[in-house]
């Protein structure tokens, strides 16, 4: 790819020196990055980036404050109004992405699972980053490749196919189900998603769809769907048995693929269950049918769940514990900020009962349970 066509990502930080290591990472990605203070920025790098990375603290000359210090951009946040409003004026859309090496100071009050999310939802951006985490340049980079990809789809004469191609959704058995199941999810398709050139809808993939169990699945939520214990879910991607070879298409591998970990798509995993059940002996339970017709296809024995109604369970951060239990032992939630077409949260009972925050996000309707 011409190095002018590739996706650019512009890093802004008070101390550009420090950075260019990063900027050095994100080229070796593949793509273009470069690196300016927030005085050296011009329109042309707005409007030729596909990410706007902006530092939180910034540290300026002191020739450069005005008289009037209300006018002064204070920190990051502000310095991305700014920037956002000259790239609204030019009809570009990049992504604006804030880096802090204290993102749990900035959003102390906020729950830590989603707090990357929660704060740009609050804070009008498309993403916040940890500085700290080691896995951040790969990130950005994922976001200015999505990003692009948006851009030229709605700058072009193709028409919107509902995400399908953007999610890189191959017909198949079960592709229609999983568009329907995205639909369900209220995606802003149509004059918003092209009116804003796409950046809508990345905003609604990455602050609502990949934190959250909706028509993608985490390794978690799929295994409880297959009814399989985490363990030996993991043992199975990771082997090349004819289960794995079966699982395989119904992993998530369109844009943002790896940027809050691995994805499985829903309608993919229901129509393999579906199919499982509908072999299987009428008198055979569906628990049963699974665990034979899994195993055997695994060619070993596996583990499987043995609660009968299992669900995953969150405490007051958002943070799913890693094994499930049985929903006679939990009670729904109602927290902030959770999706209302995502699946229903829980938490244990025990759990609640122990902690005032999380029993205050209990659904009235499961209050008496406690």
């Amino acid at each position: 790819m011409e190095s002018s066509k590739k996706p650019h990502i512009l890093i802004v930080d008070d101390k550009p020196e420090a950075e260019e290591g990063r900027a050095g990472v994100i080229s070796a990605l593949g793509l273009r990055a470069t690196v300016k203070t927030p005085q050296e920025v011009t329109i042309a790098d707005i409007q030729s980036a596909s990410v706007v990375a902006v530092d939180e603290y910034l540290e300026w000359d002191g020739s450069l404050h005005p008289d009037t210090p209300a006018f002064f951009p204070v920190d990051g946040l502000a310095v991305i109004r700014v920037l956002q409003r000259h790239a609204w004026a030019n009809q570009v859309s990049p992504a604006f992405v804030l880096r802090s090496g204290e993102l749990a100071k900035l959003g102390a009050a906020l729950p830590a699972g989603i707090r990357e999310s929660a704060l740009a939802t609050q804070h009008d951006l498309d993403w916040a980053f940890n500085k700290n985490d080691e896995r951040e340049s790969r990130r950005i980079v994922e976001l200015a490749a999505a990003t692009h990809s948006l851009r030229q789809v709605f700058a072009g004469d193709t028409e919107w196919d509902g995400g399908a191609g953007w999610l890189k959704l191959e017909e198949s058995d079960w592709s229609k189900l999983a568009m329907s199941q995205v639909d369900a999810c209220r995606p802003p398709d149509s004059s918003v998603a092209d009116y804003t050139a796409g950046s809508s809808w990345l905003r609604w993939f990455t602050q609502k769809i990949l934190p959250y169990p909706s028509f993608l699945l985490s390794d978690l939520h799929a295994s409880l769907r297959l009814r399989l214990s985490p363990r030996s879910f993991a043992d199975v991607i990771a082997s090349d048995s004819e289960l794995s070879h079966l699982l395989r298409p119904f992993q998530y591998r369109g844009h943002l693929q790896d940027f809050c970990g691995r994805r499985w798509w829903r309608a993919g995993i229901e129509m393999l269950l579906d199919e499982i059940v509908a072999d299987a002996d009428w008198e055979t339970s569906e628990t049963d049918a699974l665990s034979m017709r899994l195993s055997e296809l695994h060619g070993d024995e596996l583990d499987f769940t043995e609660e009968a109604h299992p669900v995953v369970v969150i405490n007051s951060d958002y943070v799913e514990s890693p094994w499930v239990i049985d929903s006679a032992e939990a009670v729904r939630l109602s927290p902030d900020l959770w999706p209302v077409f995502a699946d229903e949260p829980w938490a244990s009972i025990e759990d609640v009962r122990d902690d005032a925050t999380l029993k205050v996000l209990v659904a009235k309707e499961d209050r008496a349970r406690i």
